[in-house]
C-alpha cells in the first residue's frame, strides 16, 4: 500500500481511508473462517451477493494476507511529526480489527515525484521477493486514491492471470487498452517481471505522465519467456472507467472502487443550467481556487485558467469555486441501494469535510 503523507488533517483523513480500504481487504480471509450453510440456509443471502464478474465463481482460497505500508513524507512535514500521527493512528485501531492484524510492515521511503507509487511498491518487493517467490504468492500493488466499497476476492485466484486489475479502460482494438494501475494484483512471476522492467526502465522516465505510459497503459513487461496474461473483472463500459458514463454502469453491477478525485461535484446552481444560455464561468468561479486545488494546471495564468475551465474543466469535475462539493447524487443512491455501505458514505463525507475545509484555506491564503 503506497501513500504519501502530510502531517494533520490530510494524512490523518489518508489513514482513515487506508484502515477502511485494509479491513474490506481483510474481510475475505473471515469469511473463509465461518463455516459453510447447511440445508441451503442463506441461499438467497447468497444470490444476493453474486457479483457481475465472470471470475467470480472460480474464486480459490487465497494465503493469508500481509499488508506493507509504504510512505513517503510531504515536505512540509518532518517524519518524526508522521511517524507520531501514524503510531497514534495504529492505537487507536482495536487489537481485534482485521485492518490492524494484517499490517504486517510500516517502511518508509524517500519520494519520488517522478517514480511515485512505483518508487514505493520496489522497495516492498525488493524485501519480500524472495519469500514471494518462495510461497508463489500474489501481490497486490495499490494506493490511497480511491476507497473500497467491498472486498474484491477476484483478484486473487490464480486463474485470473499474471495481471489482474478491476476494468479494462477501451475496447480490445484499441490499442491504449489497460487496466488501472492504483489497484492490481500479480503472480510471482509477474512481480519479478515487473522489478526487472523497473530497473531497466527507471533512467528513462521524467516525469509521471511517461510514467502512466510505461508502466500502466503499457503491459508488455507481463510476457516474458513463456507469455504472459492480463484481466479484469469487469470488460470495458463504453468510456473510460474514470468517466461518469462508465461509472454509471459499473457502480449498480457491483463495481468496487470510487476513485477520490470523481465523486463530488459543486453544489452549484450553475452546473445545472442549459450552455446555451448561461454564463461562460460560474459567478462563484475562482482562478486561484482551481490553480491552487488542482495542481496539475497551478503555472497557468488566472486568464488561462479561465479558459481552461470553460473550455475543459467543466466537463471534468474539477474544484473551482469555494461553494461546497456534495456527493454525487447518483452515486450515494447506488450506495445506498447496496445496503451495509454506511462506512463508505461516512468516510467520503468525510473527505469532503477536509477537502472543502482546504479549499477556504486556499482561499483566504491569497
Amino acid at each position: 500500500m503506497a501513500s504519501h503523507l502530510r502531517h494533520g488533517p490530510d494524512g490523518e483523513m489518508r489513514l482513515r481511508i487506508i484502515e477502511h480500504n485494509l479491513q474490506l481487504l481483510a474481510e475475505q480471509e473471515e469469511e473463509e473462517e465461518q463455516p459453510q450453510p447447511k440445508d441451503g440456509a442463506e441461499e438467497q443471502n447468497n444470490n444476493d451477493k453474486e457479483l457481475s464478474s465472470s471470475n467470480t465463481n472460480n474464486i480459490s482460497k487465497a494465503k493469508p494476507l500481509k499488508a506493507v505500508l509504504l510512505f513517503s513524507i510531504d515536505t512540509q512535514s518532518t517524519q518524526s511529526d508522521v511517524q507520531t500521527m501514524i503510531t497514534k493512528w495504529r492505537q487507536q485501531m482495536p487489537n481485534a480489527h482485521l485492518a490492524y492484524n494484517i499490517i504486517s510492515q510500516i517502511i518508509f521511503v524517500p519520494n519520488d515525484p517522478t517514480m511515485v507509487d512505483a518508487s514505493k511498491w520496489i522497495v516492498a518487493i525488493e524485501k519480500l521477493l524472495p519469500e514471494i517467490q518462495s510461497t508463489n504468492a500474489r501481490v497486490m500493488l495499490i494506493n490511497d486514491s480511491f476507497v473500497l466499497t467491498r472486498n474484491v476476492p477476484e483478484l486473487w485466484p490464480d486463474d485470473c492471470g499474471d495481471v489482474c486489475g478491476l476494468v479494462w479502460t477501451a475496447p480490445e482494438d484499441d490499442e491504449s487498452r489497460h487496466i488501472q494501475s492504483y489497484i492490481r494484483t500479480l503472480s510471482s512471476c509477474a512481480v519479478e517481471r515487473y522489478r526487472n522492467f523497473y530497473y531497466e526502465k527507471k533512467s528513462d522516465i521524467r516525469n509521471v505522465h511517461e510514467l502512466i505510459v510505461e508502466f500502466e497503459l503499457n503491459l508488455s513487461w507481463v510476457g516474458g519467456e513463456r507469455g504472459g496474461s492480463v484481466s479484469a473483472i469487469y470488460d470495458y463500459a463504453g468510456a473510460h472507467p474514470d468517466d461518469e458514463a462508465a461509472q454509471k454502469v459499473l457502480v449498480p453491477q457491483g463495481y468496487p472502487a470510487i476513485k477520490l478525485k470523481k465523486f463530488f461535484v459543486t453544489d452549484d446552481p450553475w452546473l445545472s443550467e442549459p450552455e446555451t444560455t448561461r454564463s461562460k464561468l460560474p459567478p462563484s468561479f475562482s482562478a486561484t481556487i482551481y490553480k491552487g486545488m488542482n495542481h496539475d494546471l497551478n503555472y497557468l495564468s488566472d486568464e488561462d485558467a479561465e479558459r481552461h475551465f470553460a473550455e475543459d474543466g467543466k466537463n471534468e469535475d474539477r474544484i473551482y469555486s469555494s461553494l461546497p462539493l456534495v456527493i454525487k447524487s447518483w452515486l450515494r443512491e447506488e450506495l445506498i441501494k447496496m445496503g451495509g455501505e454506511e462506512s463508505t458514505i461516512a468516510i467520503l463525507e468525510a473527505y469532503l469535510t477536509a477537502l472543502n475545509r482546504g479549499i477556504v484555506n486556499a482561499s483566504v491564503e491569497k
